[in-house]
């Protein structure tokens, strides 16, 4: 990605602009989903110099788990304003001519999203106030009107048949990718499915599910939460699926029993009912804790394959590998 492509994609979408000047272009790490890149543009518009930090969220040549960039976008767009922090979004543009692959176009908010930094680092001072933000947030999230008759319009995410079909529904939206995507037998997560379609819960209600809502998708900046990223897996379901999945063992960064290396379980559980008036019920918890170690073993199954077909020449997708059997033992723990 070149300065002089950015600058023409600028003046395509911005004619009144003059001057443009790109700089600083960096690619974030991470993003194995897609592809993240920084860059700073300023440019001459009604007599004054002005100046953003932008964010361009694009396709890569091969991913851990494909994705509709839409909806991200679509989701982002329907959130300003909510109180859940997130970027605002400018563009989503599909005509590969300017940045050889598709890609949307966000404003880049302050903060660090580094989850080492957060438990350990500069943030570490802040961590029980930034706990308790992120309890605060899910629960704000989960308190939104999705619906389009009189809410943000989020109806095209697919809504479940009812609050006891959203297990299944993601049962069969990760068997479907499982069975696309392994390249060998895959007995433990066999064993997983089968046990998941036998305890199945029933939800509370019925919620926006961010998906991946754990330590290291939000920016923090001092003692604050200043954004919360990455929507790709965004569905319509039961909260406690997100619950869940910010107490799996693979997001304890600190290496002790803290969820997302911030605050004991029991703790979170406490603060996301006052905040959201859901009861953490434990039996729904090990359902969504079990799908959420089969859904992240299956995105890893995705990466090998793609670096085994040769599709992607990353580090990261021949790694994750070596990840799926911590996994599958932790799925075989949770189901015992």
């Amino acid at each position: 990605m070149r300065e002089e492509q950015i600058a023409a994609y600028l003046q395509h979408k911005m004619p009144d602009a003059r001057e443009i000047a790109v700089s600083q272009i960096w690619r974030i790490p991470g993003g194995a989903s897609r592809e993240t890149w920084s860059f700073d543009a300023s440019w001459q518009e009604d007599g004054s110099r002005r100046e953003r930090g932008f964010i361009v969220r694009r396709d890569p040549e091969a991913s851990l788990l494909e994705t509709e960039r839409y909806v991200e976008f679509r989701v982002y767009q329907a959130l300003q304003g909510t109180g859940v922090p997130v970027p605002e979004v400018y563009w989503l543009e599909t005509d590969p001519q300017w940045l050889e692959r598709p890609f949307f176009v966000m404003g880049r908010l302050p903060g660090e999203a580094s989850a080492q930094a957060l438990i350990a680092g500069a943030f570490a001072q802040n961590r029980d106030t930034i706990a308790q933000q992120k309890a605060e947030i899910l629960a704000r999230i989960h308190s939104l009107d999705w619906s389009t008759s009189s809410g943000l319009g989020l109806d095209f995410l697919g809504v479940p048949d009812g609050p006891d079909r959203c297990g299944q529904q993601e049962i069969d939206r990760w068997e479907g990718i499982m069975r696309q995507q392994m390249l060998e037998p895959q007995p433990a997560l066999e064993l997983a499915l089968a046990w998941l379609r036998a305890h199945q819960p029933v939800a509370q209600k019925v919620t926006l599910v961010h998906a991946d809502y754990r330590t290291g998708n939000f920016l923090v900046e001092g003692d604050r939460i200043t954004g919360v990223l990455d929507w790709e897996m965004v569905h319509l379901g039961d909260p406690l699926e997100d619950v869940a999945w910010a107490c799996l063992r693979a997001w304890r960064w600190a290496g002790d029993a803290r969820i997302g290396g911030l605050m004991p379980r029991q703790e979170f559980y406490q603060r996301y009912e006052e905040a959201s008036g859901l009861k953490v019920d434990p039996e729904s918890i090990r359902f969504w804790e079990v799908l959420g170690n089969l859904k992240a073993a299956v995105i890893f199954l995705t990466g090998g394959r793609s670096f085994c077909e040769g599709r992607s020449k990353d580090a990261i997708h021949a790694f994750t590998a070596y990840l799926n059997p911590d996994i599958e033992v932790e799925i075989l723990r949770l189901i015992d």
